[in-house]
């Protein structure tokens, strides 16, 4: 047996070589490799299903069941609270129909009762939007973004020159 290995080192080689190659595959089979590969989850994410850390490839089944349900429920509950807010206001508006309605017919039977009612219409519609005030809205928002971002900009570049000047 000795004469056949020292005959022979390249089969001793490969033997070696292939046990070496089974023991690596062994320990890798026996380990998750999955817990080796990291997944960059948003924080918005993390903090919606509660995950602190780092999240392998492992967890992600666990934090994306999570989020499907975080998302299903508050779709399902916002969902909710808008059609009941609609409810709402339908109440309200028939509600202020029928008072105005009601109003219309009695006010003529009362001293100064057309002159009443007209003022308290105005009034009302002293509260309610006009007609291109959310276009106006978004302008100054988009204005005044626009001014912050200009100041960011000179406070940036004056920053950086100080740090050249002292540099």
């Amino acid at each position: 047996m000795t004469d056949w290995i020292k005959k022979n080192p390249m089969a001793i080689s490969l033997a070696v070589a292939s046990l070496a190659l089974l023991f690596v595959n062994l320990a890798v089979a026996g380990c998750q490799v999955s817990d080796l590969v990291k997944v960059e989850v948003p924080d918005g994410v993390k903090t919606a299903v509660g995950v602190d850390g780092v999240v392998t490839l492992t967890d992600v089944p666990d934090v994306w069941d999570d989020w499907k349900d975080f998302v299903e429920k508050n779709t399902k509950r916002f969902e909710s609270e808008t059609e009941r807010s609609y409810e709402i206001l339908g109440f309200i508006n028939g509600a202020t129909q029928m008072a105005l309605s009601a109003a219309g017919t009695a006010a003529p039977a009362f001293p100064g009762g057309a002159i009443l009612l007209s003022l308290l219409s105005g009034a009302a519609g002293l509260y309610m939007k006009k007609p291109g005030t959310d276009r106006a809205i978004a302008k100054e928002k988009e204005a005044s973004y626009n001014a912050g971002l200009e100041k960011a900009k000179s406070l940036a570049a004056s920053v950086n020159e100080a740090v050249e000047v002292e540099a």
